[in-house]
C-alpha cells in the first residue's frame, strides 16, 4: 500500500512538472508571426474587450492564439506526420489515404 501512494505522489509530481515547464515555455519563447510548413499568418494575441468577452469572440480567438503559439508546434505538427506515415497513413491534397505497411 505504501509503494502505491509513493508511485502515485511521483506521477503527480511528473505531471505538474510538465505542465509548469510548458505553461513557462509558452511563456518565455518567442512566438512566430509565420508557419513556414502550412505557408499563412499565424493568429497574433487578441485585444481584450468586454463586448468580445460577451459575445465570446474573445475565447475564441484566444483559442487560436494558443494553438498557433503552441512551444514547439512546427516539431510537434511533423513529428505527429511521421508517426502517421509509419503507420502507414499518408495525406494527400484531398484525401487520405490508407496503406498497409505489412507485407
Amino acid at each position: 500500500m505504501k509503494n502505491d501512494n509513493i508511485f502515485e505522489i511521483i506521477h503527480i509530481g511528473i505531471m505538474v512538472g510538465i505542465v509548469i515547464v510548458g505553461f513557462s515555455l509558452f511563456i518565455l519563447l518567442p512566438k512566430d508571426n509565420i508557419s513556414d510548413n502550412e505557408k499563412r499568418q499565424l493568429t497574433s494575441i487578441p485585444t481584450f474587450s468586454m463586448e468580445n468577452f460577451q459575445n465570446k469572440s474573445y475565447s475564441k480567438q484566444l483559442d487560436l492564439y494558443v494553438n498557433d503559439a503552441f512551444p514547439f508546434r512546427e516539431q510537434l505538427i511533423e513529428l505527429s506526420s511521421l508517426y502517421s506515415n509509419a503507420k502507414g497513413i499518408r495525406s494527400g491534397t484531398d484525401e487520405i489515404q490508407i496503406y498497409n505497411t505489412q507485407k
